[in-house]
Order: structure tokens, then C-alpha cells, then sequence
């Protein structure tokens, strides 16, 4: 075959020098100066500038070529629902990770304002949540989808409809690896949303409504539902020179020793060692330190927590 024609635009040195190309007839040729003209690379160079402070100054990522691009609004909007979904994560994995020592399976649920944002940033901060609680090494917005992948971490996400109340939720719910994708036995799971534009809280843990801040160092513990339990916690508490920030409670029902749970925030440097005493009460069933994202000592949680995730 004959080429017809050609055009050309880029040339080994430029502008070209006394090359026959450029006399022929059925050649078209460009000078190449969009991009390469001082005013074209000031204006590059200004925009980097402004996308990088953007980001150092308020977190908004812009033109990533592996994150999704968000203009300052959605980002805005969007950011107290990061927090929530890693914290969740976090928590989750947790109380979980200590039941079982190893987690194989995350679902996400979305209702509300999480679900019209867009899931896959949310997805990914409950992952960074999940994974920076088991593993030492850093796991954020970028990696944690492959991380989880390849740590075989299986993730399902669901959306539903608005509720009255709190409208705008997220639930994050752990199931340990050696149930099946259809059982939630041995799981944990838990609910929180984002009040006033900005404070993660709590709604649910398990079904049971318990709601507080989601912050700091927590004590989370699960007992029947009898007298003086409260008071033997506090006492333990207190005679160690720790001191009860907030002290939220739930039941499934109000019934005698019937299912409750209750959250309980910490001030100051709290020792692991603190949930041995509180776990030898009778009435209490089950008992977890957790250090959220963002609290003293919180990083890495991994050495406060024996699991793995998936198979070696």
C-alpha cells in the first residue's frame, strides 16, 4: 500500500531544520508549542502548585490518577464520612479480631447521604480502618482495596433506603473467615453516623442501640443485664487512676439479665492490661480495649491485637 498522507506534529528537534517532509505536498505539519511555551509551563507549573496546596491545606485530592477526583464541595461533604467509615472499620475489626484472631469478610452498608457521595472512597476508609488494625505496615485510601484483595479479605457492600432518625448511616459488619459467605455467626457488627457536619457517633453495636462518641481509647464491654455492674466497672476503673470520659449502655430488651452493651471512653494512656480485672466479672461475657484512629498510642494497633487476616 501507498500513504496517502501525513500529519505531523512532533518532530526530533523543533522546529524542525531543513527537513524534506516538510516540502511535500500531502504533508500537514504543526509546530508543537501548546505545551512547550514558557506561558503554557508557568501555567502548568501554577497548577500543580494549587492542586498540592489544596490538598496539604484541606485534604482535596485533585486529578489523582488512582483515586477519584472530587471538586472541594463533594470533598467537604464527604470527609466526616471518611472518618466515620475508618473508625467503624476500626472498631469493627477490633472487637472482632479478638473473638476470633482472624477476619475474612467485611460488609458495608450505606443509607442516606454515604450512598449518594459515592461508596468507593467509603469503601476504601473503612478497608484502610479494617487492615491498619491487623498489620503493621501502613495501609491507606490508595492501597487498602488491593491490600485487602490480597490479604483475601472478601468485601460486600449494600445500600438501603433512608430510615427515620438518622437518616444518613453507615454499618460496618466483621465475620470471622471459617463461616460461610451466608453466616453471620461469630460476627460483630456496628452503626454509626456523623452529627452536626462533623462528630462520628456511634448508633448501634450488634442491633443494640448504644449511642456515643466515636473517639479516643474505648472500652467496650458485653454482659448480662443485672445490678452492680456498672459500679464494679467504675471501681476498677477508678482504682487504677483511670478516668470514665463517657459511659454509654444498651440492652436488647428490658428484661433481667437480658443482652446489653455498653461503650465506655477513656482519658489518658490506658494499659491493655485493664480488660483482665473488668473480664473476670461475672456478669460481663466478653471485653475489648479499642484505640481508635487518631488516639494516644493508637498506631500501630496491630501490637494491642492478635489476628491475621486471611491465609499466610
Amino acid at each position: 500500500g501507498h500513504l496517502a498522507g501525513a500529519a505531523l506534529d512532533v518532530f526530533a528537534v523543533e522546529p524542525p531544520r531543513n527537513s524534506p517532509l516538510l516540502d511535500l505536498p500531502n504533508v500537514i505539519a504543526t509546530p508543537h508549542v501548546a505545551g512547550s511555551t514558557e506561558e503554557a509551563q508557568e501555567e502548568v507549573g501554577t497548577q500543580i502548585a494549587q492542586e498540592v496546596r489544596d490538598y496539604l491545606a484541606e485534604g482535596v485530592m485533585r486529578n489523582a490518577v488512582n483515586l477519584p477526583t472530587l471538586s472541594a464541595e463533594q470533598y467537604r461533604r464527604l470527609r466526616p464520612y471518611l472518618e466515620l467509615a475508618e473508625r467503624l472499620g476500626s472498631l469493627a475489626a477490633q472487637v472482632a479480631a479478638g473473638r476470633s484472631g482472624m477476619l475474612g469478610r467485611v460488609r458495608i452498608i450505606y443509607a442516606g447521604e454515604p450512598a449518594e457521595l459515592g461508596t468507593r472512597l467509603l469503601r476504601s476508609a473503612v478497608l484502610a480502618g479494617v487492615l491498619n488494625t491487623v498489620l503493621d505496615e501502613k495501609v491507606n485510601l490508595v492501597n487498602s482495596d488491593a491490600v485487602a484483595a490480597a490479604r483475601g479479605l472478601a468485601v460486600e457492600e449494600r445500600t438501603r433506603r433512608r430510615e427515620q432518625g438518622f437518616p444518613n448511616t453507615l454499618e460496618v459488619a466483621m465475620t470471622p473467615m471459617h463461616f460461610g459467605p451466608g453466616e453471620d455467626a461469630g460476627g460483630f457488627s456496628v452503626e454509626g453516623t456523623v452529627l452536626h457536619g462533623t462528630a462520628p457517633r456511634i448508633l448501634s453495636i450488634d442491633g443494640i442501640e448504644v449511642e456515643a462518641p466515636l473517639e479516643g481509647v474505648l472500652l467496650f464491654f458485653r454482659n448480662r443485664d443485672v445490678p452492680g455492674v456498672i459500679g464494679l466497672v467504675g471501681t476498677i476503673l477508678g482504682s487504677r487512676g483511670i478516668n470514665i470520659s463517657t459511659f454509654a449502655l444498651g440492652r436488647r430488651e428490658a428484661v433481667r439479665g437480658a443482652e446489653a452493651v455498653a461503650l465506655v471512653r477513656l482519658d489518658g494512656d490506658v494499659p491493655d492490661s485493664i480488660v483482665l480485672p473488668i473480664r473476670s466479672i461475672e456478669a460481663i461475657t466478653e471485653t475489648c480495649l479499642v484505640r481508635l484512629p487518631g488516639a494516644a498510642g493508637a498506631t500501630p494497633v496491630s501490637q494491642s491485637v492478635s489476628a491475621r487476616i486471611g491465609s499466610e
